[in-house]
């Protein structure tokens, strides 16, 4: 099996895989073979090590249904759509040194916050776990749905309020502050895919949705 043909049985697999988590995956846009979850503690002002290791994934969702809402929280352990949660264990092999303030932040419990409501979530990342079996997931949500939705959703707004997700590289982490003003470090093994997933994440971000990318 030659090099390109191993790398598409790869990228079939992990949709595969990705589909029985989240149906709505639409097209996988990044891939990398290992890497790890940590989270900010802003109480001790250091890096946690979560509970996940194992293949990362970025893919588009097709949220064209707009009626859908997203299952109640009883049912994400089953699905493991949008769920950021896990046992945290402290650790020293990160530098503890304050994030970029560039990135606002605020004080959160440790565990990840289920998103709920309307699906409007246009993208998703998830970390397939190696080592339990219960996996990483984070919705993505470009800044321009999410301050059109405070305009012309205020009462989705008011029930679960969002705010505007921020990326940046710093100690060998990709620093994601998501959708409930929680931060996470993603360490990547392969070097290159840590800046490839920073500028796909940014222009998800940065720019309207797509439904397709070629």
């Amino acid at each position: 099996m030659n090099g390109m043909t191993m790398d598409f049985y790869r990228k079939a697999l992990n949709y595969n895989v990705i589909g029985r988590y989240d149906p709505k995956i639409k097209q996988l846009l990044f891939h990398t073979p290992h890497a790890s979850i940590y989270k900010w503690d802003f109480n001790k002002d250091e890096w946690n090590k979560l509970e996940y290791q194992g293949v990362l994934a970025i893919y588009l969702r097709d949220v064209s249904n707009e009626n859908d809402i997203l299952p109640s929280p009883v049912n994400y352990d089953d699905t493991g759509s949008m769920l950021a949660d896990a046992s945290i264990s402290t650790i020293s092999s990160v530098p503890n040194n304050n994030i970029n303030t560039n990135i606002n932040v605020s004080s959160k419990e440790n565990g990840g916050t289920v998103l709920s409501g309307k699906d409007i979530y246009n993208y998703g990342l998830i970390l397939l776990n190696r080592i339990n079996p219960d996996n990483f997931s984070m919705g993505i949500l470009p800044n321009s749905v999410v301050n059109k939705r405070k305009v012309f959703d205020a009462t989705g707004e008011a029930q679960n309020p969002l705010e505007c997700m921020g990326v940046e590289v710093k100690d060998d982490l990709v620093i994601i502050k998501n959708l409930k003003h929680e931060v996470y470090g993603i360490w990547i093994h392969t070097v290159a895919d840590r800046q490839n997933i920073y500028e796909l994440i940014k222009y998800l971000l940065e720019n309207e949705p797509k439904d397709s990318f070629a």
